[in-house]
């Protein structure tokens, strides 16, 4: 029981993107969502915030040595707002 309950839960979770296009849930609750997949979600919330901060000085015209520095620093220095 444990075992197809798990490889269920696997099957569920791969699909997950497919399943909330599919029953309209396309924006993410975070209030919903268990610990390990928040974590998740806010890594990928920050890494969507740090390309759109590197596609923004890009557009610019800002050297990608200097974008590197820029980026670099604001992941270490955290808020990352340009």
């Amino acid at each position: 029981m444990e075992n197809a309950s798990r490889a269920f839960l696997d099957a569920v979770r791969k699909s997950m993107r497919q399943i909330r296009t599919v029953t309209g849930a396309t924006t993410i609750n975070p209030k919903l969502l268990t610990a390990a997949e928040r974590l998740q979600y806010e890594g990928y919330l920050r890494r969507e915030e740090t390309n759109a901060a590197i596609l923004a000085l890009s557009k610019n015209g800002i050297p990608i040595k200097q974008i590197v520095r820029i980026v670099a620093c604001s992941i270490a220095c955290r808020p990352l707002k340009l």
